[in-house]
């Protein structure tokens, strides 16, 4: 025994001395090299790289290696913060796949600048986590995804409308490991299998397909694969049809999301099969018929949507035994009745209760402290009555943070009666007036107020809290000057009030933290202050229009670098388009309508702001010809040059304008031929092209071909009366040169004697030496011959 330790020491230290000599000390150079050609191909605003330098890139920013080997097996850049100033932007390199290794590609949030997804990203084999949402990819989804046998996590998601398609779903079938799969937003128009193609993985656990555009659901299927789907999502595909038997059949269904479809008919008792189900969405379907009593049956219920259907009748009792219901949304129905004490008692975890825009009421004669703690109750368009008069446990909801009273009839103020834990109150569309009472600045926890289209109509007070974040007062007839003194407001709306006086230097410095800033239709006067806007500013949003500021747009406007709306029509204000304003390169809509602006409009609007949708300049004194550029802008899809002093033709570029909807260039003084082709074909109101007596061609009536006829001859003309008058120049130079040129040189002799000496005897020597060659030259061809 006492042999066998050294051998076993020395074993041993060899086997750790080889994990030490395998472990790996810095990236392979293969893979360092392919990186750094993947950041030079992008552009990193906010400096997110700024690590990517030296050898060992285990050890830059949102790289990830192998302990063992060095190889790099992880790429997460993704930009967590959603906004553009940190959003890698650029091109996918071909040198990305040198990364063989890689199991884990998260690019989500930045910008690849509409381009298609790269067909080479099916080639890492051993990819199992792939994010590429919100990366600004558009065109089809390459079907070389589908080499990816070992991909788990999916995410090609887009947000907010169409940006990438499919040409067949049949690659969808092949990634056999798939857990989870996300791709809302992506156009299945063209895929009609899509069913059958996801029918066909057998470990899938949650599959989110949000407004796919699927347009069918098939009403049978032969075999339900799904044995491991927990979570189906496919709301906002307006799929036409009733819920097919086969949804009921996934009984290992937890999360069921439908809402936003047209699945109308009777709600349909085979969700009680769905004994696992957690959460239940079927908002917006058009289901009928009375409030199904049996739906207190599946006891693991947290969260139930029916809001925006067609139930009537009353909430059956049997909702108290979801005695683990937190959500329950049940608005935009035709419920009416009481809710009690009895059909509440149970439901302990309550947390939100919607029953706005209803026939409910709550019954106010309860006296009792119900069992759950709210977070949020909406109540809108529930009639409560001009002095609201709440159940006393109102108050004793010391958890209540959300509580919507919007549409309720309401006139008097309640404030002393509401929780101190709000953070967001809706009072909107009723009728409250007069000033608003002290006791609003006792909710210390405030963050969100929406007290628009009521009849307040007295000075701005300056006691709310002020840890407001969002503060909506539009539509009222409130007075006095703009309000400058909430550090943390984000989203601030006065429009349609009786504000006035001078805009004030000082609120970018008051709120710091402003977004979008609403003062349109007021009655604000004067200049925009110079010093307005700082450099820092996050301002995304600016409408000062419908007021009577003067002046012209200040240079220091242009700091608002991230700003994506600006709006300041109807006003009075002149001068031109500040050159600086190219710098605001995120613009997507700029109103300068109704001014008086002048001067050509900049070409360098259609080479920076490359991100308009919306470019409205009607109703100035703009002069000069469209510019070329505006063609460049591609996501162009408002164009309003009205009314204007433009001049010129119309530029064919603008027939790229492929999202172009709403075209106005009318009165004007263009001329020619109005430019065909692609979107401009779309237009046949002529109208747009009004009070332009010099344009023709469809949808004009006005015929090009006879006026370029007409207008050929006119050009003959000139050219036959132009080349009479240049003959006529030709003869009169060639006579007053020789009228000229002869007494320039004759008369000079006849009054110079000198001259006339001098000349006689420079002829007489010419003579005489022209003799004596020709003398010599016959003698020498004598001598010859």
């Amino acid at each position: 025994m006492g042999g066998r330790t050294p051998l076993l020491v020395l074993t041993f230290s060899l086997a750790v001395l080889s994990i030490k000599l395998g472990i790996s000390h810095g990236c392979r150079e293969t893979e360092r090299k392919a990186l750094i050609d993947f950041k030079r191909g992008l552009h990193d605003p906010s400096n997110r790289l700024s690590s990517w330098v030296g050898e060992d890139c285990c050890a830059w920013e949102g790289v990830g290696c192998s302990n063992i080997s060095g190889h790099v097996i992880k790429l997460d850049l993704r930009n967590s913060r959603r906004m553009d100033p940190w959003a890698l932007r650029g091109d996918i390199t071909p040198s990305l796949p040198s990364l063989q290794q890689l199991n884990r590609l998260d690019l989500s949030g930045n910008y690849f600048m509409h381009k298609p997804i790269p067909k080479f990203l099916g080639a890492f084999r051993r990819l199992t986590y792939l994010n590429l949402s919100g990366a600004g990819f558009m065109g089809r989804v390459p079907a070389q995804l589908g080499n990816l046998s070992t991909l788990q996590h999916l995410d090609l998601s887009c947000g907010g409308s169409f940006c990438l398609s499919l040409e067949n779903s049949g690659w969808i079938s092949l990634l056999t490991s798939l857990r989870h799969l996300n791709m809302t937003w992506v156009s299945f128009t063209n895929a009609a299998n899509w069913l059958q193609d996801l029918n066909a993985l057998p470990h899938v656990q949650e599959i989110e397909l949000i407004s796919c555009d699927l347009g069918t659901f098939p009403r049978s299927l032969s075999h339900v694969n799904f044995t491991s789907l927990t979570t189906l999502d496919l709301r906002g595909n307006y799929i036409n049809s009733t819920i097919p038997d086969w949804v009921f059949n996934i009984t290992s269904l937890e999360f069921l999301y439908l809402g936003g479809n047209d699945l109308h008919g009777f709600f349909p008792d085979s969700v009680t099969k769905l004994t696992s189900l957690k959460a239940l969405d079927l908002s917006g379907t058009q289901l009928s018929g009375s409030f199904p009593d049996w739906l207190g049956n599946i006891k693991n219920l947290k969260s139930l949507d029916l809001s925006s259907n067609s139930l009537c009748g009353s909430v059956p009792a049997s909702i108290g035994n979801l005695s683990l219901l937190q959500h329950l949304s049940l608005g935009s129905n035709d419920l009416n009745g009481t809710i009690s004490k009895d059909d509440l008692a149970n439901l302990s975890s309550l947390e939100y209760l919607d029953i706005s825009y209803n026939f409910i009421e709550l019954n106010k004669s309860d006296d009792w402290i119900p069992p759950f703690q709210l977070q949020s109750l909406s109540m809108d368009f529930c009639q409560i009555g001009p002095t609201p008069q709440f159940p006393q446990w109102l108050r004793t909801q010391t958890t209540l943070r959300q509580l919507q009273l919007s549409s309720a009839g309401i006139k008097d103020m309640f404030f002393d009666r509401l929780p101190s834990s709000l953070e967001y109150l809706d009072l909107s569309y009723n009728s409250l007036h007069g000033s608003l009472p002290a006791s609003l600045g006792n909710l210390s926890m405030l963050r969100s107020l929406d007290l628009g289209s009521n009849n307040l109509n007295e000075a701005f007070p300056n006691w709310l809290p002020s840890g407001l974040r969002y503060l909506y007062l539009s539509d009222n007839k409130i007075t006095g000057e703009v309000p400058q003194f909430f550090p943390k407001l984000k989203y601030l709306y006065l429009s349609n009030n009786s504000f006035s006086g001078n805009l004030s230097p000082r609120i970018t410095n008051t709120m710091p933290s402003l977004q979008w800033f609403d003062l349109s239709m007021n009655n604000m006067s004067g200049e925009i202050p110079f010093s307005y806007w700082k450099t820092s500013s996050n301002l995304l949003l600016l409408d000062l229009s419908s007021n009577k500021l003067v002046g012209g747009v200040p240079d220091s406007l242009c700091n608002l670098q991230m700003l994506e709306s600006l709006h300041l029509s109807h006003n009075n204000l002149s001068g031109q388009i500040p050159h600086c304003l190219k710098s605001c390169t995120e613009l997507a809509t700029l109103d300068l309508g109704h001014n008086n602006f002048i001067g050509n409009i900049p070409t360098w609007i259609g080479e920076s702001l490359l991100y308009l949708k919306t470019l409205s300049l009607r109703s100035n004194a703009f002069t000069g010809q469209i510019p070329w550029s505006i063609g460049r802008m591609k996501q162009l899809e408002v164009l309003d040059l009205s009314r204007n002093n433009l001049s010129g033709a119309i530029p064919s570029d603008l027939a790229a304008l492929n999202f172009l909807n709403h075209l106005n260039l009318s009165y004007n003084n263009l001329s020619g031929r109005i430019p065909n082709g692609n979107q401009l074909q779309t237009f046949t109101d002529s109208s747009i092209y009004a009070g332009n007596p010099n344009l023709c061609g469809p949808p004009l009536t006005k015929n090009c071909t006879l006026n370029i006829a007409k207008a050929g001859e006119e050009e003959q003309n000139e050219d036959s009366s132009k080349s009479r008058m240049e003959t006529l120049w030709l003869y009169t130079s060639i006579t007053l040169g020789f009228i000229i040129g002869f007494w320039a040189i004759c008369g000079s002799l006849l009054l110079q004697q000198t001259w006339r000496t001098s000349y006689f005897r420079a002829i007489d020597n010419m003579f005489d030496k022209l003799y004596v060659m020709m003398v010599v030259t016959v003698a020498k061809y004598k001598r010859k011959l």
